[in-house]
């Protein structure tokens, strides 16, 4: 952890050289360093980011001293490399061992195998409900077993009231209010419910038509979300084209505009969405489940958006209680599939455990005040969601690795963290990366990519075998992603290429 003369060094720290693109700390890490140096000079100069906004920051984490720098301290649009910001703040606050839980819960009384009162599922932020992704979760089917056993148990037979999915942990604000209309209802657009369940996705499959421009039809959804109505406006397209599919609407509306293109010669293609609803979602299929395991109930489906005389914190009576993996698994996989509901969720979960609400607004809040109190210095720092899907969030790649080497001095948390951190040429989006060269299965690092957006930070370990934090951001350059992304790959070689002594 921080001495407080580390704090104080991140808190005065100031560059040396002012007016140089490239700036060392130490006349001797410069002389250990030119094939740093000489990588850095060829970057700034390429052509493709004359008219782009780009920071570069590399320090040794042992010592924290600065190896390299260029607009070290100029906000950029991180992409992806945001949810390195929001996991790591979550495993420092709730630690490795947190867990979500999930209840089902009854009021009103029981006789003769008669529930005279409602059932109530009451989430609390789990990202991994009914999803089959990672280990130790279960399919929803297997969850609703599970709560159907509970049920028998307490000797309830029949229902005689209503099923309420009770989402009121968090906020009624499911996407953040600055992300894009064209990411919303896609997959990757599902945001943050307190009650979430398969990742808040569901699948459409459509048939092709047999030419090129003719309309593609919607077949199935899997699962079946009651009350779907889709505008469809597929096409289809050439062959090989692949999924060129978006889907539009709004939270809480079912109604869905789909646009795009389907590939020619496919058959059952698959899109994936996000659900409008969850929480009505998870309730109807929760009903649905229990008629068909002979538990009677005549009651409404409602979530605690439109319930009757709904209540929180009403006398219930707890059933069931499913616990999530513990937070460094699911940080792991936050970070390692890139997955943007689990960054909201844990967002949201940091407002609700440490701050004064569940919502992306008090999540934030708590976030940039955590790392103001480390000593960071969070002027330049935006952040208005967990996951960086939002083109208005900004860091500098000071700030960034900063806290990389903040959380590299802890070494049950720092185990913990790099687990979810693609390896270079060896899994997640740096496996096509870095082969035959020394980064290969050293370096890891989250990456991250919008429009005109890339970004990656991490570690790798130098020559001499210290370890290296770094953060590179590039924004609005010219050219191709993946042409950048080869630029990129060839800095980031030279970190691993270095001597740090």
């Amino acid at each position: 952890m921080y001495t407080s003369k580390t704090v104080y060094r991140i808190k005065t720290f100031v560059p040396i050289l002012l007016v140089s693109i490239i700036s060392f700390s130490s006349t001797k890490a410069q002389n250990n360093s030119s094939s740093l140096q000489k990588a850095l000079e060829e970057f700034s100069e390429d052509e493709s980011l004359r008219n782009a906004s780009w920071g570069f920051y590399a320090l040794e984490a042992g010592s924290g001293r600065e190896l390299a720098s260029h607009n070290s301290d100029l906000s950029l649009v991180p992409a992806s490399t945001q949810k390195v910001v929001t996991t790591l703040t979550a495993l420092l606050m709730l630690g490795n061992d947190y867990r979500f839980e999930t209840l089902l819960q009854y009021d009103g009384m029981i006789e003769q195998g008669v529930l005279y009162g409602n059932l109530y599922i009451k989430g609390k932020g789990d990202p991994t409900l009914g999803a089959t992704m990672m280990h130790d979760t279960l399919s929803m089917e297997n969850v609703f077993t599970t709560w159907l056993h509970d049920l028998k148990s307490s000797g309830i037979k029949q229902v005689k009231g209503s099923i309420i999915a009770d989402g009121s942990w968090f906020d009624d604000h499911i996407i953040p209010p600055k992300w894009t209309w064209e990411d919303m209802g896609n997959y990757y657009g599902a945001g943050a419910h307190a009650i979430t369940i398969h990742e808040n996705m569901y699948r459409v499959f459509f048939q092709p038509g047999g030419r090129v421009g003719d309309l593609a039809v919607v077949i199935r959804t899997i699962p079946k979300v009651a009350d779907m109505i889709f505008l469809n406006e597929v096409t289809t397209g050439p062959r090989g084209s692949g999924d060129n599919v978006y889907i539009y609407g709004a939270p809480y509306s079912n109604q869905r505009w789909l646009t795009g293109t389907v590939p020619l010669g496919e058959s059952n293609f698959e899109v994936k969405g996000s659900m409008p609803d969850p929480g009505h979602f998870m309730a109807a299929a929760f009903k649905n489940h229990l008629l068909a395991n002979n538990i009677s109930t005549n009651g409404e489906i409602y979530t605690h958006r439109n319930a009757p005389s709904f209540n929180s914190n009403n006398a219930r009576v707890t059933l069931s209680r499913r616990l999530s993996p513990t937070l460094d698994i699911i940080a792991e996989r936050t970070n390692l599939k890139s997955v943007n509901t689990y960054a909201e969720n844990l967002l949201k979960t940091v407002g609700k455990e440490k701050g004064d609400e569940g919502s992306f607004t008090a999540g934030s809040k708590v976030i940039m005040e955590f790392w103001e109190k480390i000593g960071i210095d969070t002027r330049g720092m935006r952040l208005v969601d967990g996951s960086g899907l939002s083109p208005i969030n900004n860091i500098t790649p000071r700030q960034l690795t900063r806290m990389l080497e903040y959380i590299s001095r802890d070494e049950a948390l720092y185990n913990s963290f790099i687990k979810g951190l693609p390896l270079a040429n060896r899994n997640g989006s740096l496996e096509p990366m870095f082969a035959s060269t020394p980064s290969a299965g050293v370096l890891r690092a989250k990456s991250g990519f919008l429009g005109n957006v890339r970004a990656y930070t991490g570690y790798t370990q130098s020559r001499d075998g210290n370890l290296i934090a770094f953060t590179i951001i590039v924004n609005n350059y010219s050219g191709s992603p993946l042409l950048m992304r080869r630029k990129m790959e060839t800095l980031m070689d030279a970190l691993t290429k270095t001597k740090t002594q």
